[in-house]
């Protein structure tokens, strides 16, 4: 009685037969944790939204812009001796960050971020942009804010799900403008809404 091996061609198959299937698994896992990562960042972005209307009620401004997330940061949780808490009407703090939520400049850090040392994977928040003498008309942002996560290439207006989050081409604040950032083509700095855009 002889035994039978595999042949060449059937060892091939069954490769090749392993190699599509943990393909179609890694892709399909990768696309899970992207779309996981986006969640988390839309649920982060209403949550600074919320504080930030809070904030704007108390006070009357929206929390200072430096064109990062460490003045939000600060402005919406302060330390003990800050003087932010002296600000007319604030009544602080409104929102509280986890270490992991923040990196060692004191920038809130997106899904994607890659260490305490990553100021690129960070959230961007500009508020009252006709304030800010390096944009130019036509002036439209003068009674909102925008925050948004470059996404996972940390590059704003690339990709399908490479970062392309925050401009959807639709006016979603209907302010009868479009969304407008588009580092290759207009150059005007200016940023349309926040998490609707997503």
């Amino acid at each position: 009685m002889s035994k039978r091996g595999f042949t060449l061609v059937e060892l091939l198959i069954t490769v090749a037969i392993i190699f599509i299937l943990a393909t179609i698994i890694t892709i399909n896992l990768i696309r899970a944790t992207n779309q996981a990562k986006r969640a988390e960042a839309r649920t982060f972005i209403g949550k600074l939204e919320l504080a930030i209307s809070m904030y704007k009620i108390d006070t009357g401004t929206y929390p200072p812009d430096d064109e990062s997330s460490a003045s939000l940061r600060r402005a919406l949780n302060p330390d003990k001796h800050d003087p932010i808490r002296d600000i007319p009407g604030w009544k602080g703090p409104y929102l509280e960050f986890r270490d992991n939520e923040v990196n060692s400049a004191g920038e809130l850090v997106d899904p994607w971020h890659k260490g305490k040392d990553d100021r690129n994977n960070v959230y961007t928040y500009r508020a009252n942009l006709d304030n800010d003498p390096t944009t130019f008309p036509p002036f439209h942002n003068t009674t909102t804010f925008d925050i948004y996560s470059k996404g996972s290439d940390g590059k704003t207006g690339t990709g399908f799900d490479a970062g392309n989050y925050c401009q959807n081409g639709l006016d979603d604040d209907g302010d009868g403008l479009i969304d407008e950032l588009d580092p290759y083509k207009d150059k005007n700095g200016y940023l349309e809404d926040d998490i609707n855009n997503w």
